[in-house]
């Protein structure tokens, strides 16, 4: 695909971002302007011992009570999707193409609802390749549109530019100086982790940062629940695959 002097200014515009929500921002911006309404940007491990649900990290512009619906109370767990951008599906899902809405459970049926009751019936969901393999990562991508010959001309128009950028964008978030803010980890926490990540225990930690072993397990405990993880091990795992943390 070759890309207009527009799209190359705007490549380096996104390269320029030095944060995570600075990227987010200026990602969504752009998209609006090619006919995206709404984008849900999510990771999960590759190696998962509970539902997408639960093991994803997520950032969403669809409606809260959509967003409640479909990634807090597990219907995101039902849409084939999502299923295969966690499962290594590489090729995009056009939502409104019959072959790809595999209706096989009711719980599938339930999302399809869900999107029609929120008016989010047209778009697509892009896998997108991690940084590194035990990374699942995807966009679901709505387009600006009520019927889907609105949504045939937003493809045409601009499908190829938008999961151009959105791959961008991507590869950007999965950069040490972006992918930390992905998650909102306080400086101690990331060092706690990091710490932790080497071996160190609690104790050892805390000499290390001069702080108290209670600070330390504080800091440790935060971690582990905005990172929805079991455990601290669980917490090191995640942080590592995330990109959150940098040995």
């Amino acid at each position: 695909m070759r890309l207009d002097r527009q799209s190359l200014d705007f490549a380096e515009t996104l390269r320029a971002q030095t944060s995570f929500d600075a990227l987010w921002r200026v990602f969504n911006d752009h998209l609006r302007g090619h006919g995206v309404s709404h984008v849900i940007y999510a990771q999960t491990p590759a190696v998962r011992s509970r539902t997408i649900s639960q093991e994803m990290l997520y950032r969403s512009t669809f409606p809260a009570g959509f967003t409640h619906r479909y990634a807090e109370e597990g219907m995101i767990d039902h849409d084939p999707r999502a299923i295969h951008c966690a499962t290594g599906g590489e090729e995009p899902i056009y939502w409104d193409r019959p072959g790809n809405r595999i209706e096989t459970d009711p719980g599938t049926r339930e999302v399809m609802q869900l999107c029609s009751d929120f008016g989010v019936n047209f778009g697509l969901t892009l896998p997108l390749a991690g940084a590194s393999p035990l990374n699942r990562s995807g966009a679901g991508l709505c387009f600006a549109a009520d019927t889907s010959g609105e949504a045939a001309d937003i493809l045409a128009a601009s499908g190829d530019s938008i999961c151009a950028t959105t791959r961008l964008f991507h590869a950007l978030a999965q950069t040490p100086a972006i992918a930390p803010g992905s998650v909102p980890l306080s400086l101690r926490e990331r060092e706690c982790l990091l710490w932790s990540a080497t071996g160190l225990r609690n104790k050892e930690i805390a000499f290390r940062l001069s702080i108290s072993e209670k600070t330390v397990e504080h800091h440790m405990a935060s971690a582990m629940t905005k990172m929805h993880a079991l455990n601290r091990t669980h917490a090191v795992a995640r942080a590592l695959i995330f990109g959150l943390i940098v040995p």
